[in-house]
């Protein structure tokens, strides 16, 4: 199912906390906000050339969406994330 492969897939849920948390934990939300946007990028430019291209742009979105989330209330200029 396209859904459990872009929002939770079992390969990111083998410990007691997810993956994506779990680099919170360790590298903040503005280190994983940048990990987000590089992430989303990654995915953009290989669309359709590995996995079925509505599951990258999925999976771009949920990175853009991740990293919206973690810098909610900052400004982009203030952590030097540049927006697509």
């Amino acid at each position: 199912m396209i859904k459990d492969k872009v929002n939770s897939p079992d390969h990111y849920n083998s410990y007691s906390k997810e993956v994506i948390d779990m680099m919170v934990s360790i590298y903040g939300k503005e280190d994983t906000a940048k990990f987000c946007e590089i992430n989303a990028f990654k995915y953009r430019m290989r669309m359709g050339l590995k996995d079925d291209i509505k599951v990258d742009q999925q999976k771009e979105q949920w990175y853009l969406n991740k990293q919206k989330e973690l810098l909610k209330g900052k400004s982009l200029e203030d952590i030097k994330v540049k927006p697509w």
